[in-house]
């Protein structure tokens, strides 16, 4: 039930049985739609001669091979440009880095951006992403000081998206997960620490985590690539179901505005994202969302909820979920 609380908070579900009714209808019959809509996107009109992209619904969302070496890979797609993250040990900050790249015929050509703490790139992985038969073959070149070529044979997580208060969408296209009972209970005013502080990228950069605790926790982690921002969700961290990218960062004065990439998992259409408005007093940053594939709340967003931090990256350093996994709540 906590990684339920968890989840739906990250998508901006409230508490309240009127809100989350009025969600349910907007999304109305969206799951049983879900393969049109995937078709829909799969449809691309093309010149003679030119190439017919493959599906992007094969391609995104996120890909992991486990065990002592493990590797994940998030795919964001929108048309033929991708972009999206690439983790180990994905809950250790330092491992994460950014992926761009283009969806052709034969699949994503891309580059894995690894980022230094002032934003200056360390090195540059060069990929090929190649959908076979429901794993993903990835295959490159390593820009690391001792890389080398590498090839990987990801797949999805068997276990697939934790359950919410409405039907979850999922890729690879199957059944809907089916909806839990929403704990109800009245609200609790919310009382800022402090005033909004006047934000920069220092005071944003780093690791919030709320939604939670123990081995459910988020880590919403916020980096430097260049002078722009980005970063990931995750929580469990051990499932590329329960992650995302962050990313269309934008500062103005003591507001904070972000998207989270939804590409294989969440309530309606797919893919889509959770727009993040958020501000920080005294270590604690205030978020409240709206998804973008179902109309806008009445009276504005619904949902608040809180983060802690920001922790250093080089804090998270050692962090192993399969540690965690060992102990018996993988």
């Amino acid at each position: 039930m906590q990684l339920t609380l968890v989840l739906a908070a990250m998508l901006g579900l409230t508490a309240v049985a009127d809100a989350a009714a009025a969600s349910a209808a907007a999304i109305g019959a969206t799951p049983a739609g879900a393969p049109q809509a995937a078709a829909a996107r799969a449809t691309v009109t093309h010149a003679p001669g030119v190439h017919e992209l493959p599906n992007g619904d094969q391609y995104r969302g996120g890909w992991e091979m486990g065990g002592s070496d493990p590797h994940t890979y998030e795919f964001s797609i929108r048309g033929a440009v991708v972009r999206g993250i690439y983790c180990t040990y994905c809950d250790d900050a330092t491992t994460l880095a950014f992926v761009d790249g283009r969806l052709g015929p034969d699949g994503i050509n891309f580059t894995v951006t690894h980022v230094l703490d002032d934003g200056s790139t360390a090195y540059v992985d060069h990929a090929h992403a190649r959908f076979d038969h429901g794993r993903m073959i990835v295959s490159g070149t390593s820009g690391a000081p001792a890389g080398g070529q590498f090839r990987y044979v990801l797949h999805k997580d068997p276990r697939g998206p934790a359950p919410l208060p409405l039907p979850v969408s999922r890729l690879p296209q199957a059944p809907p997960v089916p909806p839990v009972p929403f704990p109800r209970g009245p609200r609790v005013p919310y009382v800022p620490p402090g005033p909004w502080e006047q934000l920069t990228a220092d005071k944003v950069v780093g690791v919030w985590i709320g939604f939670g605790n123990g081995i459910d926790k988020q880590f919403f982690i916020i980096r430097r690539v260049g002078d722009t921002l980005r970063g990931m969700v995750c929580g469990r961290c051990s499932n590329e179901y329960t992650m995302a990218a962050l990313d269309d960062f934008r500062i103005d004065g003591d507001t904070l505005r972000f998207n989270i990439l939804h590409e294989d998992w969440g309530p309606g259409t797919l893919p889509f994202h959770n727009q993040v408005t958020a501000h920080i007093s005294k270590n604690e940053m205030r978020i409240t969302t709206q998804q973008n594939n179902v109309p806008p709340r009445r009276g504005g967003a619904a949902f608040g909820t809180s983060l802690m931090g920001p922790l250093a990256v080089e804090a998270t350093r050692g962090n192993d979920y399969t540690i965690a996994g060992a102990a018996g709540g993988n």
